[in-house]
């Protein structure tokens, strides 16, 4: 699966619940997807918890945990998905576990590729 580079960030085009999302690929981010509560809703995800998270400033806080099912490369797979009230859309190292990304910002290169292929 091919990226992108904008604003100088990496990155990729997911399909959740169907419906085609951009996300910052965060390598700083543990989780698997981050989206803004009024998505969610748009996509009437199932609640199924809630969790404690780090922000990057090191705030910590407390959020709903929804599961939507994500397509990644030709795979379908249902995560669990951090909301947040900020408009930002993040996909996480958890998400790539088993995915090799490639990242090369001077040639504006951004991949994610199946481990072992």
């Amino acid at each position: 699966m091919k990226g992108f580079f904008r604003f100088g960030s990496p990155f990729v085009e997911l399909h959740v619940e169907g419906r085609k999302i951009e996300f910052l690929l965060d390598t700083g981010f543990n989780g698997h997807l981050l989206l803004p509560q009024h998505i969610i809703e748009e996509l009437s995800l199932d609640l199924i918890g809630l969790s404690d998270y780090l922000t990057a400033s090191g705030d910590k806080k407390v959020t709903k945990v929804y599961k939507a099912k994500v397509k990644i490369s030709k795979h379908d797979t249902e995560v669990p998905i951090l909301s947040t009230i900020a408009n930002i859309y993040l996909a996480g190292m958890e998400l790539f576990h088993e995915f090799r990304i490639i990242i090369e910002r001077k040639k504006d290169y951004v991949e994610v590729i199946e481990s072992g292929k």
